[in-house]
């Protein structure tokens, strides 16, 4: 289903996705492009299928038919909205994540995200906010091609959400492709470059994020703003 060839400013390409469960169509013949070194935000309501087409987008879901073009897996990173964390140290789980980093490069890592003085404390202990800062470094460190997050700041406080925030802006500045989902307007408007808006497991609209904001043109987006 996955090749590696899209258009030169074109760094993923989904042609005509659809999912199927239990009789139920999930994805309804979605068709997206994603620039290369842009943020896209995937917006809309619970259950529009927002994580479930990241997850088709990452490999982690087959769908029933439909194609897409993109980078390999190996140069692919997501982080989830709960964080998979193992039952290692700090420093070690970052090892784990990224084993091709040399100590150094860990130490600096964990420094940037404030939890060097952590290296040794059991990642589990960590705290929500914290391990979310862990699981997103290990993404980052990794240098993909394209990251997906799925609502990264979701139940994080003011100072965790900051940092999500900064370190996804400077991704961004060094040219790393991101999509993510989100729920929060404000953070969708400060970050979004694009917006693909789902509803019922159908695209509704794409657009330009400051577009999309001001002048939405579907019925449908302007109702989903005017209760964002």
């Amino acid at each position: 289903m996955t090749s590696e060839r899209p258009a030169p400013d074109i760094i993923m390409t989904a042609r005509d996705l659809t999912l199927r469960r239990d009789g139920v169509t999930l994805l309804d013949s979605v068709s997206a492009k994603i620039r290369h070194g842009s943020i896209t935000l995937l917006l809309g309501h619970n259950g529009a299928g927002k994580t479930l087409l990241l997850n088709c987008l990452h490999g982690l879901i087959g769908c029933d038919a439909g194609t897409i073009t993109g980078p390999p897996l190996a140069r692919q990173k997501m982080v989830f909205q709960k964080p998979i964390i193992t039952r290692r140290t700090t420093g070690d789980h970052l090892r784990f994540l990224c084993p091709k980093l040399d100590n150094a490069t860990i130490h600096e890592w964990l420094r940037r995200a404030e939890m060097d003085r952590r290296a040794n404390a059991p990642a589990r202990m960590l705290s929500g906010g914290e391990q979310q800062k862990l699981a997103l470094i290990g993404a980052l460190a990794a240098r993909p091609d394209i990251l997906f997050l799925d609502e990264p700041t979701a139940h994080l406080d003011f100072a965790a959400t900051r940092f999500v925030e900064t370190m996804v802006r400077q991704a961004h500045e060094d040219g790393m492709t991101i999509v993510m989902t989100s729920h929060n307007r404000t953070q969708a408007e400060r970050l979004g470059e694009d917006v693909i808006l789902l509803d019922s497991g159908r695209i509704v609209e794409t657009a330009p994020a400051d577009r999309f904001f001001s002048t939405p043109s579907h019925p449908l987006a302007k109702q989903y703003l005017a209760h964002l």
